[in-house]
């Protein structure tokens, strides 16, 4: 009978390690949005996010997170990127 419940019980810790909400954003990080490379003062001034792989992106404007939403891998690839001088 033990045994019986230790299976389940075991299933469903596996589940939930797979299925962690995505890693908060740290306290110090810089918020830059995928989509234009525009610095965001902070989590409440995004204009919205998105999870992408257990990341979560936040958007400077509201037509940056559709566009994210549309190809997400070709802007996570640009993400890390410096913004190009101007």
């Amino acid at each position: 009978m033990l045994r019986s419940l230790l299976i389940p019980a075991a299933l469903l810790l596996l589940a939930a390690a797979f299925a962690a909400p995505a890693k908060p954003l740290a306290k110090n990080a810089a918020l830059v949005c995928p989509v234009t490379h525009e610095k965001i003062a902070s989590v409440k001034d995004a204009v919205g996010s998105s999870v992408y792989k257990g990341k979560t992106y936040y958007f400077c404007c509201s037509a940056c997170k559709p566009t994210f939403d549309k190809n997400p891998q070709k802007y996570v690839k640009t993400a890390s990127l410096p913004k190009a001088a101007h």
